[in-house]
């Protein structure tokens, strides 16, 4: 079965609280009727999401609820591209296999229930950006980019069109479409929309869990990193980033998801809060020094 492999590539926690652990959630048709006393199980990307889980339960805000955890290994990838013998998180938790997801962003959902007819996945919570951030170990400002430059920037589609919009917004190149366009679509950005490209800027898509790698490769100028991916490479975009992706307006909030049947769960509901309480924000900024921003700061 295809729940085992997956289940095979995961690391599962539990997170205790006021409840006893009880057995699995069960796959009743109305979702609805689940006692609260039931573990919530929750399929989470490592870092962060599954850190601020579990920072929620340290901060006692999920004392009503225990958590289960299915933490997603390091690098996973999602989309198109993905191994087919993976699991996919949002058909997990639409076919009852778990009660929740929290390891992509809004845009990624709306994608994903556009491509699977009859889906019902919903957003309950709204909670972090991980912003891009334009990084390089062979130059130290924007001001020394070379002529003919390489730079690495993401193959998935939506996040090729953000760094765009961040190169953009660094100066290095202009594009032919706006943020402010209502019917903007990031994903269909690509290098053939930049219509002015001064230093002869060419670019490599490379997958998101390599572009980190690729600061090392000497033909690679400087490579446009997602803000996890910077983090489990040990970067500190505060630090190292020559610019970040700016997170007003922006569509890419990292989102906690769930079934319609279950949105108003009181379980659901608890962990959404948590997610998006004034504490958990101050623990965001406290402790990923750039790479992950609270939405709700």
């Amino acid at each position: 079965m295809r729940i085992r492999r997956f289940l095979t590539a995961v690391v599962v926690t539990v997170l205790v609280g006021a409840f006893a652990a009880c057995s699995g959630s069960s796959n009743s048709d109305d979702d609805a009727t689940q006692a609260s006393s039931e573990p919530l199980t929750v399929i989470a990307a490592a870092k962060p999401h599954a850190e601020l889980i579990r920072e929620a339960q340290n901060l006692g805000l999920l004392d009503g609820i225990d958590v289960q955890i299915s933490e997603l290994q390091e690098g996973t990838e999602f989309g198109p591209d993905a191994d087919p013998d993976q699991i996919d998180p949002d058909q997990a938790v639409d076919d009852g296999d778990a009660d929740a997801n929290f390891f992509q962003d809004a845009s990624f959902l709306d994608d994903w229930n556009e491509d699977h007819t009859g889906a019902d996945l919903v957003v309950v919570a709204s909670v972090h950006m991980e912003p891009l951030g334009l990084y390089s170990k062979k130059v130290n400002s924007l001001a020394e980019v070379p002529q003919d430059a390489v730079i690495a920037i993401p193959a998935d589609g939506a996040d090729q069109g953000r760094a765009l919009f961040l190169l953009q917004d660094t100066g290095l190149v202009k594009l032919d479409v706006a943020r402010t366009d209502p019917d903007l679509d990031y994903s269909r950005i690509t290098g053939a929309d930049v219509t002015d490209n001064p230093k002869n800027i060419s670019f490599v898509t490379v997958d998101r869990p390599q572009l980190a790698a690729t600061l090392d490769d000497p033909a690679v100028t400087l490579s446009v990193v997602n803000g996890n991916y910077a983090l489990e490479a040990g970067i500190v975009p505060a630090n190292s980033a020559l610019a970040l992706e700016d997170t007003e307006d922006n569509p890419y909030a990292n989102v906690l998801v769930t079934r319609k049947t279950l949105r108003d769960d009181p379980r659901v509901q608890e962990l959404a809060e948590a997610l998006e309480s004034p504490e958990l924000a101050k623990y965001i900024l406290d402790t990923y020094q750039g790479s992950v921003l609270p939405v709700n700061a």
